[in-house]
């Protein structure tokens, strides 16, 4: 009895203590990104990362996390709960470019909790002088976080980090209970399964590990998924919704005012000149980090890959034969109208030569091909792929109409079709 209240009384002393000590900061550093893909200058990408890891790893109750640990975090964001209260989880997103001599860097300070900017600077150094650009870029690194490092109060009694310091932070030990409990389950399921393909309780699971003529088999066929788990529903709906959404209104649009410029080799023309600049949503790449518990997730360049697998969710077949018709592809349509909402000009920027060959007796039809879609989704058995290209097209559409008709023009409308829609949209206003 006195053991059993030993041991209760040193449980309650230790969780006082580790509540008690001081919140710590988790920084995440992973490579910055070469902006240009200047391949010259690759080599910096890991370099910067690598200058600012040296750096805070001097600092007390910093515990630095790399790429694998991002990921981690982002896969199950329920891992910041289980932080001891106060502890900020905070990610450092570096970006560089050279311009002759010069090497830009641009640092963001990103709170992963809401995926808030919390704090930016900027950093500018002769490319011949590495020494000299790390000196700024940690001095800068050192200031962003300086109002987000852990203030340790002195008391009577030494905390648990004075001392030999620790990178890796201390265990609260909460996930005993949680590791005990499936551990058992993971024993009874064991002995189910062997029980099963040894056939003790009656029956062979025909999936199962079972051993046919001295040879070990198990099998791993895409009949395994065939059905839906139950337990992948909740994960499944949010994957709808944000691919949805995805996939129906992805792209941001800046419009400029057509400039009419007179020919100047037929007065009675005007060249025509539309400016458009398309690109993705600013929050698209935010909710994708922060609504779904991908499997992986992959930075190259401008590109932005997010990997999904069927351990987490069920491929619906509505979405699977959307990704592979291509469903999801757009083209913009953008259209010249008058006061009426008549179109006059109708300007389709397409790949598809048989739109390019097109013609019109009402409208003045000019097809162009510059544009091209900045998401890019792969489904298979396994897995699903949803790739991202974070870079604006900023193209300039030019075209001669007669300055009469031109006068009617008062409003501009832009709209992206999907491409086994834009035959049947085209033929209503050709």
């Amino acid at each position: 009895m006195l053991t059993q209240y030993k041991s209760i009384i040193s449980t309650i002393l230790l969780a006082s203590i580790l509540s008690a000590a001081p919140p710590a900061l988790h920084v995440y550093v992973i490579p910055f990104d070469n902006i240009k893909n200047d391949v010259a200058i690759g080599w910096l990408s890991d370099a910067f990362s690598e200058m600012v890891n040296s750096e805070l790893s001097q600092h007390d109750r910093i515990y630095l996390k790399n790429k694998n640990g991002l990921e981690e975090v982002m896969t199950n964001r329920s891992l910041l709960l289980q932080q001891r209260p106060g502890t900020k989880n905070l990610l450092i997103l570096g970006k560089f470019e050279r311009a002759l001599n010069k090497i830009s860097i641009s640092i963001q300070l990103i709170d992963i909790a809401t995926w808030d900017e919390i704090a930016m600077g900027k950093v500018r150094g002769d490319y011949n002088s590495i020494n000299e650009i790390n000196r700024k870029l940690t001095e800068s690194v050192n200031s962003m976080l300086l109002p987000y490092l852990p203030k340790i109060e002195t008391g009577p009694y030494p905390t648990l980090t004075e001392g030999k310091r620790m990178r890796i932070p201390p265990s609260y030990g909460e996930k005993a209970i949680d590791i005990s409990s499936s551990i058992d389950m993971a024993i009874v399921e064991l002995e189910k399964k062997l029980d099963l393909n040894s056939g003790a309780r009656g029956e062979i699971d025909p999936k199962g590990l079972r051993e046919e003529n001295g040879e070990w088999v198990l099998d791993i066929s895409k009949e395994n998924y065939k059905d839906d788990r139950p337990e992948n529903n909740t994960n499944t709906a949010m994957m709808v919704d944000v691919l949805s959404n995805l996939m129906n209104n992805p792209y941001q649009v800046k419009l400029a005012r057509p400039q009419f410029n007179y020919d100047p080799e037929n007065r009675k023309e005007f060249q025509i000149v539309m400016s458009v600049n398309y690109g993705l949503k600013g929050n698209i790449i935010k909710d994708m980090l922060t609504s779904l518990p991908y499997s992986g997730l992959k930075q190259d360049g401008n590109l932005t890959v997010f990997y999904f697998n069927r351990d987490k969710y069920n491929f619906p077949e509505e979405i699977t034969q959307k990704i592979q018709l291509g469903k999801y592809r757009t083209i913009p349509v953008i259209q010249l109208q008058d006061a009426n909402g008549k179109p006059l000009v109708v300007l389709v920027d397409s790949p598809d030569q048989n739109i390019h060959g097109l013609i019109s007796n009402r409208v003045l039809f000019k097809p162009f091909h510059y544009f091209s879609n900045l998401i890019d989704f792969t489904v298979g058995g396994w897995s699903m792929q949803v790739t991202l290209e974070t870079v604006d097209i900023p193209v300039t559409y030019r075209f001669n109409m007669n300055v009469n008709r031109a006068n009617d023009i008062s409003r501009v409308s832009l709209k992206f079709i999907p491409e086994e829609d834009l035959h049947t949209f085209l033929s209503n206003l050709l």
